[in-house]
């Protein structure tokens, strides 16, 4: 090879070192590392001249397993290639997740032996991962097992009672007198005691045993290993005691009880929900008999048998009668104003109760042949709706809700076909299934066959509802063929106050788009709302501040009635800015934070659902700043300042509550003023931030950052 070949072959290396976004690691035959790139460098915290010549077990984590590595090696051998995912340690001895990829090769000019890794940094997904698996399984507010946790308890004490032969019992337990504590006291106090309860109830119960925080102050309990039924009501009666001792929150001394009512598995069988509603029953018949107390469900109890059958013929004669009616949901895109289509939601008018919802009627045909019945009535109604705007060239989409039971069932496909042979003129890349997470994942096997079914013979795609309530989301997501995701609405509507609903509801978009799946936020109901969805980068969105479910004949007049809100309107040419998108979402969170104070001096408000005031590291903008700090947004020096102006604000805001909590609404008016002033000095050093940016980095316009004061 000449001089000149040789020199632009070098050129060109280097400059494959420069350019690339992975980290480069390269080894030779006895496998000392030889050469690394910067990224590498930037990723473990060592320099090239302390990789150079060390063996790339110098950044081993002691995570991996020696047949992990024979494996690998094998692999090399056989192959020359391996892919895998490794846990290595930085220099600083935290670990870090990358995608490793290594060739093995000959040096075409010296024939010498060498390996080349490529190296991506997974470190932020795998923390997002675990972030979302843990407030996926446990309320953020107790550390119990919430309700999706508990569905994998259930499965598993059910499994271990027909193998031992024990009972079960599933008790459901509600706070006596629990509502005057939050109305006198406050919601702070009434959560101390939440957890306060929470705790004497796991101390109570054996190592075995489930307690689950079911939602508000209601708590859902399995008992394995229960010989009978005093063996279960000694425990019960150990519980109540307990729990009507006094409290002692916020220097006030509060008396509460408990009541319970309990069904024993296997002498009553069903799914967990109809064994905790058998439960629920049960339990409000024991605070008839005087709070304190405790009932088992007989489940021989013929009245409510009848009461239920009578229901059931109710729901079938409203069919036949076409009682039942679809509203429609708009589903939009937040930057154009675009309506890509509607989610189709079932309406019983009842002759006698009026408009009843799915929650009044759908549990009680649960498992039923009324279930498919009315799904399939469902599917017939929304391709009627199909037809007609096809026939009227509107290119919406439209989805409807069916139950994991409804699509396992037997002759499901064939039913769906003959269905759809009745409008053969409708296109169905426009007709969408919705299933919920958690019920797709009972029998993920079916699932996934019906939904590839329906995908690859019909063209029908399927969006997985209430996206991150799913016990095992994270593992499942890249089995089911779905084309889309929906984050459960109580996630994006809690999100301005709650900074674990914020982190769950940034996971999930950030998952959806390393997926390649579209994702649509539900419970949208504020702008704010919309702002901070689409900062974060998720454009489809419905909700109340869109529009409440309608009749289909309401549609036409919501669209000319309907205007895209200003605020969101300059997000359009800003999606791709990750830097203008994100330093937005902290302006955004501070505004929050503002407006908690304002609106409690202003409108006396206090309100549970306002941005709390919390430690900084807690709050909506301390987690934006640790977070800017690992992805290097912005450079450390603004950083820093950044850091510091928040903290100066945080004090301020948190001195400022204090003095209205005590009722110094003067003082903390005159504190207020000063806080819009830091608020103000804040938003300055952004935009000086901006100005620093290189042109077409930020093309949005800066009227998002004006405020009000």
């Amino acid at each position: 090879m000449s001089a000149l070949l040789k020199h632009q072959r070098h050129s060109l290396l280097e400059l494959l070192f420069d350019r690339v976004h992975e980290g480069i690691i390269i080894t030779n035959a006895d496998n000392i590392i030889v050469d690394v790139n910067d990224i590498l460098c930037e990723i473990t915290g060592y320099s090239k001249d302390e990789l150079i010549g060390q063996q790339p077990n110098l950044l081993s984590s002691g995570k991996q397993s020696k047949a992990f590595y024979s494996e690998m090696w094998q692999s090399l051998s056989e192959n020359g290639f391996w892919r895998g995912e490794v846990w290595n340690r930085k220099k600083d001895g935290s670990f870090y997740a990358e995608i490793l990829t290594i060739h093995r090769s000959i040096d075409p000019l010296s024939g010498e032996l060498f390996h080349l890794g490529l190296v991506s940094d997974i470190t932020m997904l795998k923390q997002h991962q675990a972030e979302l698996e843990r407030l996926a399984h446990y309320d953020a507010l107790t550390a119990l097992p919430n309700r999706n946790l508990l569905a994998d308890r259930f499965e598993q004490a059910i499994a271990h009672s027909n193998r031992t032969q024990t009972l079960l019992a599933v008790c459901f337990l509600d706070l006596d007198n629990f509502k005057p504590v939050n109305d006198e006291l406050g919601h702070n106090a009434g959560d101390e005691l939440l957890i306060e309860v929470a705790q004497r109830i796991r101390t109570m119960l054996r190592q075995d045993d489930t307690v689950s925080r079911y939602g508000g102050d209601e708590f859902v309990m399995l008992l394995g290993e229960i010989k009978n039924r005093q063996d279960c009501e000694q425990l019960l009666h150990r519980l109540t005691d307990e729990l009507s001792r006094p409290y002692q929150i916020e220097n006030k001394t509060i008396r509460i009880s408990a009541s319970i009512g309990y069904t024993v598995y296997p002498f009553d069988q069903g799914s967990m929900q109809t064994l905790i509603e058998h439960a629920d029953q049960t339990l409000y018949k024991a605070k008839l008999d005087g709070k304190k107390t405790f009932r088992m469900y007989e489940t021989g109890n013929e009245a409510w048998r009848d009461e239920k059958n009578e229901q059931l013929y109710a729901i079938r004669r409203a069919l036949t009668e076409n009682e039942f009616q679809l509203f429609l949901q708009p589903k939009i895109n937040m930057c154009s104003g675009e309506v890509i289509g509607f989610e189709a939601l079932i309406r019983w008018q009842h002759p006698d109760n009026g408009l009843m919802f799915p929650q009044d009627f759908l549990p009680l045909i649960n498992g039923t042949s009324l279930e498919i019945q009315l799904g399939e009535w469902v599917i017939r109604q929304a391709l009627h709706y199909l037809q007609q705007w096809q026939a009227q060239s509107k290119p919406w989409h439209i989805s409807i809700n069916l139950s994991a039971y409804h699509l396992g069932s037997n002759g499901f496909l064939q039913r769906l076909n003959e269905i759809i042979a009745e409008f053969p003129t409708v296109d169905l890349q426009y007709f969408q299934f919705e299933i919920l997470e958690s019920h797709a994942l009972d029998d993920l096997s079916l699932i996934v066959d019906v939904v590839r079914h329906c995908r690859e013979e019909f063209n029908i795609k399927t969006v997985l509802d209430d996206f991150g309530t799913g016990y095992s989301s994270l593992s499942h997501i890249r089995t089911l063929p779905v084309s889309a995701v929906k984050i459960d609405q109580t996630f994006v509507r809690n999100m301005l106050a709650d900074v674990d609903d914020c982190k769950i509801v940034e996971g999930v978009i950030a998952l959806a788009r390393s997926f390649d799946l579209e994702v649509i936020a539900e419970g949208v109901e504020s702008v704010r709302h919309g702002q901070i969805l689409l900062s974060m980068g998720c454009e489809l969105a419905q909700g109340y501040v869109i529009a409440k479910p309608m009749p289909a004949a309401h549609i036409a007049d919501w669209q000319q009635q309907f205007t895209l809100p200003e605020d969101w309107l300059s997000y359009r040419d800003s999606r791709q800015h990750i830097k203008w998108t994100q330093l937005n979402l902290f302006c955004l969170y501070l505004q929050l934070s503002l407006e908690s104070v304002e609106l409690r001096f202003e409108a006396e408000l206090d309100d549970v659902n306002l941005c709390p005031i919390i430690s900084i590291k807690q709050s909506h903008c301390g987690v934006w700043l640790d977070r800017t700090e690992n992805l290097q947004l912005i450079d450390m020096e603004s950083l820093q300042i950044l850091k510091e102006k928040y903290r100066s604000f945080h004090h301020l805001l948190t001195m400022t509550l204090k003095l209205y909590q005590a009722g110094k609404k003067q003082s903390g008016l005159q504190n207020l003023h000063s806080l819009r002033s830091r608020y103000q000095d804040i938003y300055e050093y952004i935009q000086s931030i901006m100005s620093a940016f290189q042109p077409g980095e930020i093309t949005a316009s800066k009227s998002q950052y004006t405020t009000n004061h």
